[in-house]
């Protein structure tokens, strides 16, 4: 894994910007308005440098998209990529009900626009950790040990009046809050379009030898031709909330990342890895409007089951914020040799890098078109390792059918499929070595933030 550790931000660690008075009057130009009191000696603190943090991510994304515009004003229509599907804006605060009408959770908006759960925190511990969180204003809701990466994660919630990292700081020993983070909620980071039609292509197998995957999705529709000649086995992380039913487990994304990483995505394919066991954590509910969303929980109760599978690797075609225990919980897979290959996002490409894919010990994998062109709104960054074919791939759809989508998470599955293959008959050092000399150097020559080390083609 050693190349893939250079150039990636440190685990868990934001990156730290400092302004300068001088750069400040050139933020300014920008139109950006910085507030008095938030000078110190030091530049900007506190709160005002978020905001100033967000309103530069934001004027830097809106010149990069201008310029994009003008150049793709110059482009035939044919050859412009098609803007993802804008899924619908989620009210603050949505409530998730179980099917006798009893709110389970509240899926709420908190700080930098991320969703978490309403007043949920999460925390790795030992059994002297404990007793710090019999105090109050806090309730500890449970603790689920993962036996297998050797942690218990424990979730509690808390009062209004100290649902803050900085509140929770200051009740907490510093050790101890130094591993706290809010329960986020991820997203799949795929186009939520769907352009059925089968296809005529005759594909060979990718890969006869037997191997393990697993993935970490929406649930995956089993009985889909696509998965005729692989082995599925699929648990539902969330079947004991007895969610109703515009909650229940979506289908759409796991069953088309699945079709790309071991199934079939045509009638007329081959199966990609017919001697594969796929494994199949389902951690997402559904939302009205087809939007879908993991808890943070749920996410690491999944990595978690797939690790105690002996999984060779484990896919990750989701996207959200940086979070501590997300982190703790991605290291202890690498550290027992597990791989974890993540999709970068679809955010565009002046957007902050967005996690798994962030960890400097993930493999983060971007989308490319049938062009070999970037797909333009996908993540670029230090954490970009490879690049695959994304945009209008053929996959496997709901209700049995076929057709085509596009994004980040199509791309990640072809990698994972390559890296899984390979390691049947080699280390994880070498088959990293080999994908990244079989990878085709596009962009700047070497590894750059847009394609990493290079496309991987899709040879199934």
């Amino acid at each position: 894994m050693g190349i893939f550790r250079v150039g990636k931000r440190q685990q868990g660690m934001k990156t730290n910007r400092f302004f300068s008075h001088h750069t400040l009057a050139c933020l300014l130009g920008l139109g950006l308005t910085v507030p008095t009191p938030a000078f110190s000696a030091d530049g900007l603190t506190g709160p005002a440098l978020n905001r100033l943090n967000q309103q530069v991510e934001r004027a830097v994304s809106r010149q990069i998209e201008r310029q994009l515009d003008k150049a793709s004003e110059r482009l035939p229509e044919s050859a412009l990529p098609a803007a993802p599907a804008t899924p619908p804006e989620l009210p603050a605060r949505l409530a998730i009900q179980s099917d006798t009408g009893l709110e389970l959770f509240a899926d709420v908006e908190v700080e930098d626009g991320w969703r978490a759960v309403e007043r949920q925190w999460l925390v790795t511990v030992n059994a002297s950790d404990t007793h710090h969180f019999n105090q109050p204003g806090i309730t500890v809701i449970d603790q689920t040990p993962m036996a297998g990466l050797g942690l218990t994660v424990l979730r509690f919630r808390v009062s209004p009046g100290l649902d803050s990292r900085d509140q929770l700081q200051e009740l907490l020993p510093k050790a101890l809050a130094q591993r706290v983070d809010r329960n986020h909620i991820y997203r799949p980071e795929t186009d939520a379009s769907n352009h059925q039609g089968p296809s005529t292509t005759d594909e060979p197998p990718s890969c006869p030898v037997p191997v393990s995957i697993g993935m970490v999705d929406t649930a995956v529709e089993t009985d889909h031709p696509a998965f005729a000649g692989t082995t599925v086995v699929q648990r539902d992380f969330l079947q004991d909330l007895h969610l109703a039913d515009s909650y229940h487990a979506p289908t759409d994304h796991g069953t088309a990342v699945a079709s790309r990483l071991a199934g079939k995505t045509s009638a007329n394919a081959a199966t990609r890895l017919p001697s594969a066991t796929l494994f199949s954590a389902s951690v997402f509910y559904g939302q009205p409007a087809s939007v879908s969303g993991a808890t943070l929980l749920h996410l690491v109760e999944g990595l978690a089951w797939l690790e105690s599978n002996d999984v060779t690797l484990i896919n990750v075609s989701m996207a959200g914020p940086d979070n501590r225990v997300l982190a703790t919980v991605i290291k202890r897979l690498i550290d027992r040799g597990t791989p974890v290959v993540a999709a970068v996002g679809n955010e565009g490409p002046a957007a902050p890098v967005l996690y798994p894919a962030g960890y400097p010990e993930v493999i983060g994998v971007t989308a490319v078109n049938q062009h070999r062109k970037i797909y333009r709104w996908a993540n670029r960054g230090e954490q970009v390792d490879f690049a695959a074919p994304g945009v209008d791939v053929a996959v496997a759809l709901t209700d049995g059918q076929y057709g085509s989508q596009s994004g980040t998470s199509l791309a990640a599955p072809v990698v994972s499929a390559q890296l899984a293959c390979a390691l049947a008959s080699t280390s994880l050092e070498n088959a990293l070595a080999q994908l990244t000399r079989r990878a085709d150097d596009l962009g700047d020559q070497g590894r750059d933030p847009v394609f990493g080390y290079g496309l991987l083609p899709d040879t199934h």
